[in-house]
């Protein structure tokens, strides 16, 4: 495929008009941005935050950007990148199944950062441009993303991510096509994602989501001050996909653009674990519900699985749980959902961590391939239990709870919000929770939309 890959996507994420977008794409994008900054507020509680922004700090000083539930504010690209670390932290942030990245939280937290940048120099950013950027920054992400037709070699939701960020930051300054193509060239050299920190369950994930947002601003920077990136940036024999996802196919994706919306395909995370362990769970619930499982009784649990979660999720117990490294730890979520009813916020603590009756249990799970070669498939998962008298029972996932097949109702995202705002290291007041909610609802009538960004602010 040559350049004219790169230009496709480049004439799509800047020429789309506003008013091109379909309502039921703007309604997602509200729907999952309130999910993305619920999340991000929960992530300050995460132990290694303040070094975060400790570190952000020494990287530059000014006033430009909320901190998502700190009372602080730094430069646009480090708040972005503060803000993307903290929405992934707790692995509850949203993701799109087909292309395997986490697209709101890098895309969200660069585009809010720059209309608050924007806006405390007086131009400001109206709701609806938010929504745009945010929804074709989305499609580049994801197209790219869902391109790939191997095993992830790179952490797709950082390096995927990153052209997201970068898309919507364009976008909102105002980039044309040949600007916005110099810009996404000079992303290669900044791809911000090792798989080596999937394998070990390392906090370094969440701060690869953060590395994915500052690159959209330092890209953008530079193609502001007349620099320009490599043309082939995506389709070249050194581009992006030839480094990431050497067996990769864009036609479908590019052929869908303008037609199919990839915001409206974003899967809710209605438990804090890595999204492969979301059928499990699911699965796991659905066979309490039928009822007749005593798990005093229970003699396994065989997840028959894809390669997907066989490499990502699939992992054994270990020593010392940490809380990263149990949020993909199938054994530990499976044991966790069977004691408990549900995976939350509060099973990752390390009282729950080093639960001898959870561990246990989670010593029972086995996990087996299902004989499946899609390498990027999230289901089908099947689950079943085995009791000490021989009965088994089973069920077989199709759509895990969250997902566009099988979505969350409003009650629920709600009220994954409020646990999400309550869990925050500054907890917030359900009534400034439900104004914030108020705020990214009415985003297509918000005149600044830095009035959204002062509202997460703590205090």
């Amino acid at each position: 495929m040559d350049s004219t890959a790169e230009t496709r996507l480049i004439h799509h994420l800047v020429e789309t008009p506003d008013g091109a977008i379909p309502g039921s794409a703007l309604a997602a994008a509200r729907r999952f941005a309130l999910d993305t900054l619920a999340v991000g507020l929960a992530g300050t509680a995460h132990p290694s935050q303040p070094g975060i922004i400790a570190a952000a700090r020494h990287w530059g000083a000014g006033d430009e950007a909320s901190v998502w539930g700190e009372a602080i504010s730094l430069p646009a690209s480090q708040a972005a990148f503060v803000n993307a670390f903290q929405a992934h932290a707790l692995e509850f942030d949203a993701i799109h199944e087909a292309a395997v990245v986490h697209a709101m939280t890098p895309v969200l937290a660069a585009a809010l950062a720059e209309a608050e940048r924007q806006s405390a120099v007086d131009r400001t950013v109206s709701g609806a441009r938010l929504l745009g950027a945010l929804v074709l920054g989305l499609d580049l992400a994801c197209t790219i993303g869902a391109a790939s037709r191997g095993p992830m070699r790179f952490f797709r939701p950082a390096t995927a991510g990153m052209f997201g960020a970068y898309g919507a930051v364009a976008r909102l300054r105002g980039f044309d096509a040949a600007r916005a193509a110099a810009g996404a060239g000079l992303l290669l050299g900044q791809i911000p994602g090792t798989m080596q920190a999937h394998h070990e369950g390392s906090v370094a994930l969440a701060v690869q989501m953060g590395f994915a947002a500052a690159a959209g601003f330092r890209a953008a920077d530079l193609a502001q001050a007349g620099l320009a990136g490599p043309a082939a940036w995506l389709s070249g024999p050194s581009g992006f996909l030839a480094l990431t996802e050497p067996a990769h196919d864009l036609a479908p994706g590019l052929a869908a653009l303008g037609t199919a919306w990839q915001v409206e395909q974003l899967s809710h995370k209605p438990f804090p674990s890595g999204r492969l362990t979301h059928p499990a769970i699911d699965g796991v619930q659905r066979l309490l519900a039928r009822g007749g499982i005593d798990v005093a009784r229970l003699e396994q649990v065989r997840l028959l699985l894809p390669p997907l979660a066989m490499r990502l999720v699939g992992r054994p117990l270990v020593a010392a749980l940490s809380a990263n490294y149990a949020r993909l730890c199938l054994p530990y979520v499976v044991a966790t959902t069977l004691r408990f009813g549900t995976v939350g916020l509060a099973d990752f603590t390390p009282a729950r961590l080093a639960d001898p009756a959870t561990l246990a249990l989670a010593a029972r799970v086995a996990m087996l391939p299902d004989g499946s070669t899609d390498e990027n498939a999230v289901v089908p998962q099947a689950i079943e239990i085995v009791m000490q008298d021989g009965a088994t029972r089973r069920v077989a996932v199709e759509a895990a709870l969250g997902s566009p097949a099988n979505p969350l109702d409003d009650a629920a995202q709600m009220a994954k919000a409020e646990a999400c705002a309550a869990a925050a290291r500054h907890p917030m007041t359900p009534p400034r929770l439900q104004e914030v909610a108020r705020l990214v609802e009415d985003l297509a009538s918000l005149e600044d939309v830095a009035v959204l960004a002062r509202a997460l602010r703590a205090g």
